[in-house]
């Protein structure tokens, strides 16, 4: 792409460039979903593998397991109860706690959702099938959950005040 000032910036961009491969994902993944007259969204694929897995989960059991802020979570989740694919009860031991599991609507879904989204794994296979695009990913998440973007970044501030 010519003229882009994001590249151009180096590493002082790279957040920026994963924000817009992200939403250019989100986007796409919307268009295939109205493509193939389906009313589901692109980010919802997680939640409907976790809960198949785990029958019934709380928010913050969702949001460990996907490492996921527990807004995030919740945004997500109100999302799909609304669309009919989750209901939300509270938990046998702590009535404070909601716990939510997939409804008999999206059991029944799931099947045809599941194929979609083979397909979708294996067409970014296939988009990446010479590059280690997943240990790449492996390794930006072990870089920054052990050394964290505040350390790296306090670590060059303080040589540069030196």
């Amino acid at each position: 792409m010519e003229n882009d000032f994001v590249k151009e910036l180096g590493y002082f961009g790279f957040t920026m460039r994963l924000k817009r491969i992200n939403d250019m994902l989100i986007q796409e993944g919307r268009k295939l979903y109205k493509e193939l007259g389906v009313d589901i969204e692109p980010n919802w694929y997680v939640i409907f593998e976790l809960l198949k897995v785990h029958q019934r989960l709380s928010i913050t059991e969702i949001a460990n397991r996907l490492l996921l802020a527990h807004p995030s979570v919740i945004t997500i989740t109100n999302k799909m109860i609304k669309a009919g694919y989750l209901e939300s009860g509270t938990d046998k031991n702590d009535n404070r706690v909601r716990v939510l599991k997939l409804t008999e609507k999206a059991r029944k879904k799931l099947p045809a959702y599941e194929k979609i989204w083979k397909s979708g794994e294996k067409g970014i296979a296939r988009a990446f099938e010479d590059k280690d695009a997943l240990g790449f990913l492996d390794l930006m998440e072990k870089t920054f959950g052990q050394n964290g973007f505040v350390k790296l970044t306090l670590d060059e501030y303080r040589k540069d005040q030196n």
